[in-house]
């Protein structure tokens, strides 16, 4: 087996060269470096990867706890956040919170034995479940930060989608359109001030276009979705627009739609949120909010980075707030004027 010693006396120079060279220090002159690195790989030298994290007390991984991945946005999400890990120079284990929340606890407790030298968090409808967990890791010196609106967060590191900021764009869009008759489904706010939500709200309540209760359908499920499309439809009044909570969503509000014979965007509208890949598959494609997920996950993974090798240059805690963007495809048009004419309504 080829050892250091080996590389050292081919090169000419001592151990602690080739052990700096083979480590990429900066501390080595970039020619010796470079011919260092090559008489390793000729020699087919493999460097002893859990010495090394012994001896430097890193284990060059990064824990990442979201809740599931049959909602599509995880995905999405883990791969970027696995792509800007890998480049920084770390692996990634994957840990699932369940969608609600349940196993958080124990997702971080497994991330703190396995020693990962960072934690990535994002937490779901529950806010922050496991926040003794995490304090208890941030204060062992364990970098965690966190994706989403958590309260009384101040003394973490966050990252957030400013989705508030993503409705108002929705909702003003609509409202351009002509749309007055706007209908809503969704999941109950749980973001505080940056709920996609609130932000849709509040442009409605400015515009001056109510959104009754029969137009606000609170979902779960994709049958939640469709039994709610439903109900729209046959209202004495329905609505000539649809902001569905999510891209996902918004292709169940599509099938449903098509079953009952309403065209879109001719006789409803329909928008989402998130700009997942589905979006430009659908037909017409989804008018939506999005652009946001590759720069949540590179901040996301810059800071933790960061904070692991301490080069962040504020010690305080620090908050990034991303702000997505309004996306206008085919689906959304100015409101019909008269009923459903293929639906027969």
């Amino acid at each position: 087996m080829v050892t250091l010693e080996d590389i050292a006396l081919k090169a000419g120079v001592s151990h602690s060269t080739v052990s700096r060279a083979l480590a990429d220090s900066p501390l080595v002159n970039p020619s010796t470096k470079e011919r260092i690195q090559n008489l390793a790989r000729e020699a087919g030298y493999q460097v002893n990867q859990v010495a090394r994290n012994l001896k430097t007390r890193s284990t060059k991984t990064i824990g990442l706890v979201v809740p599931e991945v049959s909602n599509p946005f995880y995905p999405e999400l883990i791969q970027r956040v696995a792509d800007h890990a890998k480049l920084a120079g770390y692996s990634l284990q994957l840990h699932l919170s369940a969608a609600d929340q349940e196993s958080e606890s124990d997702c971080i407790a497994s991330l703190s034995a396995n020693r990962a030298d960072g934690v990535l968090l994002v937490t779901g409808e529950r806010g922050l479940v496991a926040r003794s967990q995490v304090n208890a890791l941030t204060a062992s010196g364990t970098p965690v930060v966190i994706m989403g609106w958590v309260e009384d967060s101040d003394h973490l590191d966050l990252v957030a989608g400013d989705d508030s900021a993503g409705g108002r764009e929705l909702a003003s869009h609509l409202a351009d359109l002509g749309h007055t008759r706007i209908a809503v489904l969704g999941k109950a706010p749980h973001r505080g001030a940056f709920d996609r939500l609130v932000g849709f709200g509040d442009v409605l309540r400015e515009r001056g276009i109510p959104l009754p209760p029969a137009m606000s359908i609170e979902v779960k499920n994709e049958e939640d979705v469709r039994l709610g499309v439903t109900r729209l439809l046959a209202l004495p009044d329905p609505p000539t627009a649809i902001f569905a909570y999510q891209d996902s969503l918004a292709a169940v509000v599509y099938r449903q739609l098509e079953e009952a014979g309403v065209s879109i965007p001719s006789e409803m509208t329909v928008v989402g949120f998130d700009d997942l890949d589905l979006a430009t598959y659908l037909s017409p494609r989804l008018t939506t909010v999005g652009a946001h997920i590759s720069p949540l996950a590179s901040a996301f993974v810059s800071l933790l980075v960061a904070r692991i090798q301490g080069t962040h240059p504020e010690p305080a805690p620090q908050s990034i707030i991303v702000t997505p963007k309004l996306i206008v495809r085919a689906s959304s048009a100015p409101p019909r004027t008269r009923g459903f004419a293929s639906a027969g309504i």
